[in-house]
């Protein structure tokens, strides 16, 4: 084990350390020796040259500051003597490594050669749920003392408790664990493994404790834990509680507002007459208890559970992490809760013991096998949904799921697996909480687990037409069967197929040359397809070529469409589809030989991968060669993709009587609720979508508790040219020029919502191009980083501004002054000839109906109603909205995006003038 450690954080000029294009501006050391703080070295230093305004607004570090200061040449001798002898620790090592090690060369030092190890990775592994891994996140949550975040010596600092922090965790590892990280730590950016030796060697020689984990095959787990069930107070009725609350309080300090009393009466009365209910209920009013207490109520009084169901991951996670421990301090009674996801998100600990066998140089499989080792000490789920898996680990999770052969009295791990354990709590809930997606799902299908629950609430009930849509159709992915035949190999690669043969033991038997010779046949013959799909939908889309990487889309019906292209696609499907035919009944051939193999997990995927081929032929067969009578079908693809970024898709023009007949038919009792159902002050277009006309629902509005007449202005710049009577890129022009000036005004704090990515990569550049906004972050979906890490940044700059457009609309919450301006660059209409949106306006029109009034507008002020509600959070947020679309005051139309919003104040002048309007308050 290293005895010393020295922690190292730098501040730059910028990014590029290579022939010292950027310098360093501030050095800062921190020495390590048996797990103490021994000495703490900090230094600005004069990089000679400006500092740029971006950077002294990050770090606080100006000209005037480094002025004095000396050059790093003058500080050299000092940096080069701390580290010898030392392990250089780093919070991402390899950018303060290099350049150290280039300015040392530039100072004339020869380069210092010594261990290194990066926190960031050390975190990565050691924190695998942690939602981020940036230093500030990190003090957050270590409740850390991080005074000067962006400064070398409070960096410093902070890494260097983290570093200590993260070595106990390591040390307090179990032994096997240990062994599994030492096995698979030569793959590691950080010299880990002498460390790692180190706690092995003590843990053998030392004697060992009483284990906390459960140690199986060589694996550590957590314990699973065994609730008993609590005393129960006296049976106490819905109405009785909710007086008693509103009487008295409660002692928890939980206060019932007014909209959701009035929706939980609502709720737990459409439950106990059995009806359907539709309930829209405003940003504020607290929807989520007001239905989950009355669901827990008439849960424990019928003695049936009710299902709640979510369209996102963040809204599960919120009912379970922080709705339920609330309702179970403020409920007169126990309640047992579950969530249930699609089986695919629940490891399967057989096939990752196998996994952990292989040899494997991909840093990011590794890093997420180091990282599973030690979830599964922690995680009592096994939901993927936990971890934050790194690009590549989302891969290899694929082949570690559970799946349809993971279950099985042959599977050693049956009595630990999650997902059985998943199923098996929901048989006892009062509460199950699923998405959207699966319940769906088992709305089809007559045995599965979710189907005969009678009582259910859909929250974000705005998305069940989508979600019915995609449930319902078909896709052909062209990069997922590249995958799966990257994954089954031939006899010449180390995959699935060379594997099962050794099993097997038959390496005579010509079924196998046979097989590889046809899986050669298969490749040749899907990219030459995949090539031909790829050119016909780039010759269908000749004017919407772009140069950035967008995805681009073409609607076709298989009966009208003709020409050489199309011809040579349809005789080459139909060649593909053959091969494939053959290639499925060679290896159901050895299918039938592993039968007696079963317990192998490698014959377990080779069984999935070869029933997942006779899917793929099928899907292949039905949307290329087949007539569809019942759907629109289209192709997508990226502009800079490779020939497998092609998808082929089919999806259901109207899901109304699917979902009337196969879900709302069969349940007791629905709740749909969302803060945007209604259009036009009406449910009429959410309850003609989703077919519950013959259910007659009831339906009510809950306003939202905001004064938003005094928290939001609304303005319009007049001084903006029409988007449909100028060219884009002059467009992007004029609405560029007021983003900067809009931020200038309101010092960033800024969403600016945009309908196309391609709009908002091009307005983007623009404004980082005229250099106006140096001093801003600039955020952009799709350049900058994921969805929630841009979220984290913007509320981290003091000066900043979101871009974003799809998920940006909804489901993002920033309180507080950190959003102050809200920008949409358009009106949220869905382009009319979207192959759904297409088809589905061409059956209203030969209905006798009107598309545009009937289907594009409501679905545009539903999303114009989700965009304005990112606005106003809590109830002392204040804000400006700018439309910068003149269709909203110029049109007939537009009054109903208005008024489908809370009545605030609008005003519609040039722009200097509602600039100056907010300058004076």
């Amino acid at each position: 084990m290293y005895n010393r450690y020295v922690v190292v954080d730098l501040e730059t000029t910028g990014n590029i350390y290579k022939g010292g294009i950027d310098k360093i501006t501030q050095v800062a050391a921190v020495v390590i020796e048996n797990g103490e703080v021994i000495e703490i070295f900090s230094m600005f230093v004069n990089p000679g040259k400006p500092i740029p305004p971006f950077i002294a607004e990050l770090t606080g570090i100006n000209d005037d500051l480094v002025q004095q200061a000396p050059s790093f040449q003058d500080v050299a001798p000092m940096i080069a003597e701390l580290l010898e002898n030392s392990c250089f620790v780093a919070h991402n090592v390899h950018f303060d490594w290099r350049f150290l090690q280039e300015e040392l060369k530039l100072s004339g030092f020869p380069s210092v050669v010594c261990p290194s190890i990066d926190t960031v990775e050390l975190a990565r592994i050691l924190l695998p749920t942690a939602e981020s891994h940036k230093l500030g996140d990190l003090a957050k949550l270590f409740a850390l003392e991080h005074e000067n975040p962006h400064r070398a010596d409070s960096d410093a600092m902070v890494t260097a408790e983290l570093f200590l922090l993260l070595c106990n965790k390591l040390a307090a590892l179990p032994l096997v664990t240990l062994q599994s990280l030492y096995n698979l730590s030569r793959s590691f950016k950080s010299d880990i493994s002498e460390l790692l030796s180190a706690l092995i060697l003590d843990k053998l020689v030392s004697s060992s404790p009483k284990e906390e984990y459960d140690i199986y095959r060589n694996l550590a787990l957590r314990k699973r834990s065994y609730e008993a069930p609590a005393e129960e107070a006296s049976p106490i009725e819905f109405s009785a509680w909710k007086t008693l609350m509103q009487q008295n309080g409660h002692p928890n300090g939980f206060e019932y507002r007014a909209g959701q009393i009035q929706m939980a009466e609502e709720v737990y009365d459409a439950f106990s007459s059995a009806r359907i209910s539709l309930i829209e209920a405003g940003t504020g009013t607290g929807k989520t208890l007001a239905y989950l207490i009355p669901s827990l109520f008439h849960a424990r009084k019928a003695e049936q559970p009710v299902v709640i169901s979510t369209q996102t991951v963040q809204l599960q996670q919120q009912i379970v992490e922080k709705e339920i421990p609330v309702l179970r301090k403020l409920l007169p009674f126990s309640f047992q809760t579950a969530v249930m996801k699609g089986r695919k998100h629940y490891i399967c600990l057989q096939k990752f013991e196998h996994v952990l066998e292989e040899q494997d140089e991909n840093y990011d499989t590794v890093l997420t096998k180091a990282k599973i080792l030690v979830w599964l000490l922690e995680t009592e789920t096994g939901d993927v949904d936990e971890l934050n898996l790194p690009t590549g680990g989302k891969l290899l999770w694929e082949r570690i799921c559970s799946g349809g052969n993971s279950t099985g009295t042959s599977n050693p791990w049956n009595s630990r697996c999650f997902y059985q354990q998943a199923k098996h709590r929901v048989l006892f809930a009062d509460l199950i909480v699923t998405n959207h997606a699966l319940l769906l799902q088992d709305a089809t299908n007559e045995d599965s687990l979710l189907s005969s629950y009678g009582y259910v609430v859909l929250d974000e009930a705005h998305h069940i037409e989508e979600a019915a849509s995609h449930m319902l159709g078909e896709q052909f992915s062209c990069m997922q069967f590249q995958l799966w035949l990257s994954r089954m190999g031939t006899l010449e690669t180390n995959d699935v197929l060379s594997n099962i043969r050794d099993i097997l033991g038959d390496t005579l038997d010509p079924a196998w040359k046979k097989i590889h010779h046809v899986l050669k046949e298969v490749k040749w013959e899907s990219d030459e397809l995949f090539r031909l799909l790829r050119s016909f939908i780039f010759e269908k889309n000749k004017s919407k070529q772009a140069d950035s990487n967008v995805r681009v889309l073409y609607r076709y019906e298989r009966k009208t469409e003709k020409g050489k292209l199309w011809n040579a696609i349809t005789e080459g499907a139909d060649r593909l589809i053959h091969i494939l035919e053959e290639l499925y009944v060679l290896l159901q051939g050895q299918v039938q030989k592993s039968g007696r193999l079963a317990e192998y997990v490698i014959v377990q995927q080779f069984i999935t991968l070869v029933d997942s081929l006779d899917e793929m032929r099928q899907t292949l067969l039905h949307l290329l060669l087949q007539e569809q009578q019942d759907g629109v079908t289209w192709f997508e693809a990226e502009t800079k993709g490779s020939i497998h970024s092609t998808i082929i898709y089919k999806q259901p023009i109207d899901v109304s009587d699917l979902l009337a007949d196969r879900f709302f038919a069969k349940k007791k009792s629905v709740v749909l609720t969302s803060a945007t159902l209604t259009v036009n002050h009406t449910f009429d277009y959410i309850i003609r979508a989703l077919g519950l006309s013959d259910f007659c629902p009831s339906a009510m509005a809950i306003s939202s508790p905001f004064q938003y007449d005094q928290q939001v202005r609304m303005m319009v710049p007049t001084d903006l040219p029409s988007i449909k009577q100028v060219p884009q890129d002059e467009y992007v022009e004029a609405i560029a020029r007021h983003i900067i000036k809009i931020a200038k005004v309101t010092n960033g704090r800024m969403l600016v919502l945009f309908t196309s990515y391609e709009m908002l990569r091009q307005t983007h550049a623009a404004i980082k191009e005229t250099g106006a906004l140096e001093e801003f972050a600039l955020l952009a979906q799709g350049v900058s980083s994921s969805r929630m890490r841009m979220t984290k940044q913007f509320q981290q700059f003091e000066k900043s501004i979101l871009f974003g457009t799809s998920s940006f609309w909804e489901g993002i919450d920033i309180p507080g002054e950190s959003l102050s301006c809200l920008v949409m660059v358009r009106l949220p209409f869905v382009p009319p000839d979207h192959p759904i949106m297409a088809a589905k306006g061409e059956k209203i029109e030969r209905g006798g109906g009107n598309a545009f009034i009937e289907l594009a507008l409501p679905q545009a002020i539903l999303r114009f109603k989700q965009g304005f509600g990112r606005l106003i959070r809590t109830e002392s947020d204040t804000g400006t909205f700018f439309v910068l679309d003149r269709r909203i005051t110029t049109t007939f139309y537009g009054k109903r995006f208005i008024a489908s919003i809370p009545a605030i104040p609008l005003y519609e002048q040039p722009l200097q003038n509602l600039l100056e309007l907010m300058e004076n308050g």
